[in-house]
């Protein structure tokens, strides 16, 4: 990198002054500071000085001198660094492939999915890569392109983020309420369309590789919607878009709430219920019966069973304090009497002693 103009300037004018102090030549344009230094000059010979103190203040005279520091060479260099890159980045994210920048785009691409660290996120990265690989396939077609080099790369970065980002989504919709399934249809469904108004122009392979694995992800995500019913959703088999669909027959699988209480019955589960007996509603199987049948039972017993509804809780009945009243003196009870004796004769009183 050049010298900064400022500093060119300054070191002629220093120069200069040097050559005017050692030859008197320019001692006009510097006759002010010439006469400071004949002062000087005058000065150091009447003042006797030894060597070694002589050597030590031109020592400490050429330490003090400035020198020039790399900081801000390097400083330069770091932030035109960051520009060029940030510049390079932006140019990269229309590349096409074969162009020089594209490798440029695909690093970004992976440092940004290596930086995301949740399995939905990752996987909506991968489907919107995925979605701009087929930007690029279909761009190279409308150019005129037809050597099948030149698409794959791109065709072996779509297969491989579509595959990545399809089985993280079936495996997240399978374990939670299925939406993911309808998300990753439609994203296929989307996509199909999109290369079928450029498929004229594209080879026949990159075409034919390209609409089998689309076809492949929505008849996946189908097949396992239609068991987010079942008990069994997937099998223990996998494959490239991940988990397989179970097979055999679909036995309905308890539905829960997120709260892990049971869900009212869907309709199809209400329609297969046997009909009312003897005008009372047979029990559910989540709901406990109040007594259990001995297996030697006769079949006709046509007792209903006790539901916990219909089970009421024993009154709890309170005492009630009885409001305060005054309540009447109670009388003295009078001593009785020791010896008591009848009257003798009539008329008479009778006689008590005590």
């Amino acid at each position: 990198m050049g010298e900064p103009a400022w500093s060119r300037t300054r070191r002629g004018d220093d120069e200069r002054f040097a050559g005017a102090v050692d030859s008197g030549i320019g001692a006009a344009e510097f006759g002010t500071e010439l006469a400071v230094v004949a002062a000087l000059r005058r000065l150091g010979r009447s003042v006797p000085v030894e060597p070694d103190t002589r050597e030590r203040i031109a020592q400490r005279i050429t330490d003090t001198r400035p020198r020039r520091r790399p900081l801000p060479v390097l400083t330069t260099a770091a932030v035109a660094l960051a520009a060029l890159a940030c510049l390079a980045l932006l140019l990269a994210k229309d590349a096409l492939p074969g162009e020089p920048l594209y490798h440029l785009k695909r690093a970004q691409e992976a440092a940004t999915l290596g930086l995301t660290f949740d399995a939905e996120d990752d996987a909506a990265r991968r489907l919107s890569y995925a979605s701009r690989r087929l930007d690029e396939i279909t761009t190279l077609g409308r150019h005129g392109v037809r050597d099948t080099d030149t698409y794959r790369l791109a065709l072996a970065d779509f297969t491989e983020h579509a595959t990545e980002g399809a089985s993280e989504l079936t495996a997240l919709a399978t374990r939670t309420d299925g939406r993911g399934l309808t998300v990753l249809a439609a994203w296929a469904q989307r996509e199909s369309a999109g290369l079928a108004a450029a498929e004229a122009a594209l080879p026949t392979t990159v075409s034919t590789d390209v609409t089998t694995l689309l076809d492949r992800i929505e008849r996946r995500s189908a097949a396992l919607a239609e068991r987010m019913e079942c008990y069994e959703i997937t099998s223990v088999h996998s494959d490239d878009l991940g988990a397989l669909p179970a097979a055999g027959g679909c036995a309905p699988s308890p539905a829960k709430d997120h709260a892990g209480k049971p869900r009212p019955p869907a309709p199809s589960e209400r329609a297969a219920r046997p009909e009312p007996r003897n005008g009372h509603e047979p029990p559910s199987a989540d709901e406990p019966t109040a007594f259990v049948e001995h297996p030697h039972a006769a079949e006709a017993d046509t007792r209903t069973p006790l539901r916990p509804a219909d089970v009421a809780a024993a009154p709890v009945v309170s005492h009630v304090p009885s409001p305060d009243r005054p309540r009447l003196p109670t009388p003295e009870p009078e001593d009785p009497a020791l010896v008591s004796i009848a009257p003798i004769l009539p008329g008479l009183p009778a006689v008590t002693v005590g």
